[in-house]
């Protein structure tokens, strides 16, 4: 008879466990409706998981902008300003991180998601998928591409949210931040810092993305039943995230830094000019300043992202069950080699 071959992915025989259900599997095409879930998914995980995190990037803002005075450790760092600025001062600039990090993650982890299926689709060989040797370059270019949109995005609300934070008396409100800047230096230095933003978010995408991939592949070969508890899925994107928010906040460490010191005050210094000064004053350990913090910060800050991301992809019906077609070749030769004895 003609051949049928099942498409939900439930395993043909309990014997080859939840590995055995899939040798072969096919993604399913990213269409407007699921992109649009990923987008959502991405702007919510993003902006939360910013949102809750606000105070730690003010203390590491203030520690990078001032670190003379703000040179007594993490802890002195906090206590010093709520001391001096009050517990208002922890959310100083929530405004700009929660909007700008809700289109930013909308635009990144939607692009990262088309791009890596369009290189895939373009590198796979005609009678297979894409080679093993070729997965990890893809994630790096696919991240690297959406990046680049994303540095655009987010730049001028990471410029009204810094000068928010390191001159807290400049305007009133965060709307007389940045009418003040443009006012003063003009709205293309909003997007001033743009290149050297790319110089942190690209490898930082590429580290979050890549460590988070690879490590979560190991524990889901480690570990294959949590491909089939939901609590142990979610569990495997925490550690992932943690792996790669460790991983990203190193290598995107020295771009922060020069970031922080350009938009610190009103000033027509470049990226290099930046990086220099932060280099005179103490060093090449001063591109490193706040790393602490920054490591605690983006570990907390990605395991939260795809934890959410994850959750908020499965309550919209998108989770790996939903993305890919299974073409159980094995279960197929069984029933056929059955029907045809």
């Amino acid at each position: 008879g003609q051949k049928r071959l099942p498409l939900k992915g439930k395993p043909i025989d309990p014997d080859f466990g939840p590995r055995g259900r899939s040798p072969i599997e096919r993604e399913k095409q990213l269409d407007i409706p699921t992109a649009l879930r990923f987008c959502l998914s991405g702007a919510l995980c993003s902006s939360g998981a910013h949102l809750l995190l606000t105070p730690i990037d003010v203390v590491k803002t203030k520690v990078q902008t001032n670190p003379t005075k703000y040179s007594g450790g993490v802890f002195a760092a906090f206590g010093m300003v709520a001391e001096e600025d009050g517990l208002k001062a922890f959310v100083t600039g929530w405004e700009p991180t929660f909007l700008g990090f809700f289109l930013w993650g909308g635009t990144s982890y939607t692009l990262t998601e088309f791009f890596r299926r369009l290189l895939t689709s373009s590198l796979s060989s005609s009678g297979g998928g894409v080679s093993p040797s070729l997965e990890v370059p893809i994630i790096l270019g696919s991240a690297a591409i959406a990046a680049v949109f994303g540095s655009c995005i987010i730049s001028p609300f990471e410029s009204v949210r810094i000068r928010s934070v390191a001159k807290p008396d400049f305007a009133d409100s965060i709307f007389g931040v940045l009418t003040r800047m443009v006012s003063e230096e003009g709205v293309i230095s909003l997007f001033s810092i743009v290149p050297v933003f790319m110089s942190k978010e690209i490898p930082f995408a590429m580290a979050k993305f890549t460590v988070f991939d690879l490590s979560t592949d190991f524990m889901y070969e480690t570990f294959p039943a949590a491909r089939e508890d939901l609590q142990l899925s979610l569990l495997v994107s925490v550690a992932g995230g943690i792996l790669g928010g460790i991983t990203a906040a190193i290598v995107s460490n020295p771009a922060d830094a020069t970031i922080s010191e350009m938009k610190k005050a009103k000033t027509d210094m470049g990226p290099v000019e930046a990086a220099k000064v932060i280099l005179d004053r103490a060093g090449i350990p001063g591109l490193f300043k706040g790393l602490g913090l920054r490591i605690f910060f983006y570990s907390l800050l990605v395991s939260l992202q795809f934890l959410v991301y994850d959750s908020v992809r499965f309550a919209l019906g998108i989770g790996a069950d939903d993305l890919k077609l299974y073409l159980d070749v094995l279960g197929s030769a069984l029933r056929e080699s059955s029907g045809g004895g």
